[in-house]
């Protein structure tokens, strides 16, 4: 069976704009298509979209010239290349003219060899495939419109009046790496594939995109009438249109012949293995969550975290400038996507970064939601789903009066201090209830605790995820503080909630920033730990059911006064993490 591509483009520059910064150019021979958008200012735009179009099928010439087939790693990975080589050379022209400075553009490039197309695209020009009289959009668009309907932040029907409209975020002459994504779709006879600017897509919406190209079997027509309809919405923008035909001796332009072929779509990125069948890269565009700040309420940003990572520092190149934390490094973290999950690491920052409360070392994952810490800041990892709460986690969980993060008030080599870990027993249980459920426990427990160090003269409290760490400077205080914790939680929190409570006595080492380290802190996180180690401490919350479980070393219990020793009871001998020997362990009946 033979078959034809064939082809039609055409570009306005619309009825508001002075000049057309859109540009479009096809060579068949070699199955390049390309649209791209300029912007920039001046002529910038123009240039920026002129070079796309004029050097892309020169980059690629170049690339795929040993590229045999599409359907294969190479044909992406060469293409990649091509867009990165025409990314610097962009943003290189752009530096040589003030007038040019900060200029870029938009790309959707379809490459097509046989009955196989390979699309990638950076920006708002999107594709959109007609196949059996169904219409798919296979671009995701790189904008802010789209993280904030993403995000749920934005309805769709929003986005033509919101202020963000026409704002992007990857474009060909961008900073730093490049990051296009890829589609390979296998071609049928009958398909129709439309490559558009957003001057085309901010007038029209897909069903009348649609119906204009179910109609109109000409695609010269359809290009055409695309054009007009444009312009008779408000032709508010340049509108660029190329309409690409697949067909076979028994099909006509536009008309799909009706088979039994199946119309999978394969979506593959340069990391993944063509035969895995596995990840969809349209995916990568939407955030896997969101970064806010803890530290103020309401939060002043909400960035989202896309492929391929979100760097945090006080340099200016990151995605989050912490300018004003002198204690950040200029390179402090960095989160990694990894399919739909996250992983964080440490960039050899001066003062650590610390997941849920605790320092990472190299790559580990990142749970969403999360606390992160780095110097002085607390930000938070959210989820990108349109259904969690941020401001619970932002009101509830970090208010800005009476903060549950305290800073120490001065700096000490050494102190020695009663040590108060609380965790919650079961909190996966109230993760799988709503993430907002175990929000509520951790900032009821948090405002408790903090309420209880308001008088201490070096108060000391941290987050450890689904617990706490506080010091106070008498044992009493603290055993006066942690027997509280349950009762204050039955009267804030609906629903059961069990927490366990731990106290040591001893000396600890305190860093720059304040936070407690040495031997006798691992005790006490070792302490809690029993719980889960050995069963008739385990006994203790399950025999009969207690809302709180409250163990002491004997190093804490020899703190108190002689009379409340007397109602601790000695449960046996343990080792402790961090102690030389085993340790005698009492529990505090409640």
């Amino acid at each position: 069976m033979t078959y034809m591509i064939s082809h039609a483009g055409l570009t306005d520059k619309g009825r508001i704009r002075k000049r057309n910064e859109d540009n479009w150019s096809v060579d068949p021979d070699k199955g390049v298509y390309i649209v791209s958008d300029g912007m920039g200012g001046h002529a910038a735009g123009d240039l920026a979209s002129r070079l796309v179009v004029e050097m892309l099928p020169l980059l690629l010439n170049k690339r795929m010239k040993d590229v045999t087939a599409l359907n294969t790693p190479k044909a992406t990975e060469q293409l990649n290349v091509a867009l990165t080589e025409l990314n610097e050379q962009v943003r290189s022209i752009s530096k040589t003219k003030p007038g040019l400075s900060g200029m870029g553009a938009t790309v959707v490039l379809l490459l097509v060899r046989e009955m196989t197309a390979l699309l990638a695209h950076m920006g708002d020009s999107r594709a959109y495939l007609l196949r059996k009289g169904k219409f798919k959009q296979l671009t995701m668009d790189h904008s802010v419109i789209q993280v904030l309907i993403n995000s749920g932040e934005i309805k769709p029907e929003e986005a033509s009046t919101h202020p963000a409209r026409g704002k992007i975020t990857r474009c060909i002459g961008m900073a730093g790496e490049a990051l296009p994504e890829t589609m390979l779709l296998d071609l049928k006879p009958g398909d129709r594939i439309l490559l558009c600017s957003d001057g085309l897509t901010g007038m029209l919406t897909d069903k009348t995109i649609m119906d204009i190209i179910s109609e109109y079997r000409d695609n010269k027509a359809a290009c055409q009438t695309l054009i007009d309809s444009a312009n008779n919405a408000g032709g508010m923008d340049n509108i660029t249109v190329v309409l690409v035909d697949c067909q076979d001796d028994q099909t006509e332009s536009g008309i799909p012949r009706h088979s039994e072929d199946t119309d999978d779509i394969i979506a593959i990125s340069e990391t993944e293995e063509l035969g895995s069948g596995k990840g969809n890269i349209m995916d990568m565009a939407i955030p896997v969550g969101f970064v806010i700040n803890l530290d103020k309420q309401p939060s002043d940003f909400l960035l989202p975290v896309s492929y391929p990572s979100f760097s945090i520092g006080r340099g200016t190149g990151n995605n989050l400038a912490l300018k004003n934390d002198r204690t950040v490094s200029r390179s402090h973290c960095i989160i990694s996507v990894d399919g739909d999950s996250l992983k964080i690491q440490d960039l050899g920052s001066r003062n650590g970064t610390y997941l849920n409360g605790r320092r990472i070392k190299g790559i580990v994952d990142l749970p969403v939601p999360s606390w992160l810490s780095m110097g002085r800041t607390r930000i938070g990892v959210i989820p990108a789903g349109a259904d969690f709460q941020q401001e619970s986690l932002i009101d509830e969980a970090y208010t800005t009066e009476g903060s549950i993060l305290i800073p120490p008030s001065e700096f000490f080599e050494e102190r020695t201090e009663a040590l108060l870990v609380v965790d919650i027993v079961g909190s996966t249980r109230l993760v799988k209830g709503g993430e907002t459920q175990l929000v509520k426990v951790v900032s009821a427990l948090g405002q408790m605790l903090d309420r209880s160090l308001q008088n201490e003269k070096h108060p000391f409290l941290k987050c450890t995820g689904d617990g706490f760490f506080a010091t106070f400077g008498a044992a009493e205080d603290a055993l006066k503080s942690g027997t509280k914790l349950s009762a204050g939680l039955a009267k804030y929190i609906k629903f059961p909630v069990q927490i366990c409570v731990a106290l040591h006595w001893g000396s600890v080492r305190l860093t720059q920033e304040g936070e407690r380290t040495g031997r006798n802190a691992h005790a006490v996180f070792s302490l809690e730990d029993l719980r889960h180690k050995e069963k008739n401490v385990t006994a203790l919350l399950t025999t009969h059911n207690k809302r709180e479980i409250v163990l002491m070393t004997e190093a804490f219990w020899n703190m108190l006064e002689q009379q409340t020793r007397t109602r601790a009871v000695a449960i046996g001998k343990f080792n402790l993490k961090g102690l030389d020997k085993e340790e005698k362990i009492f529990h505090w009946p409640m």
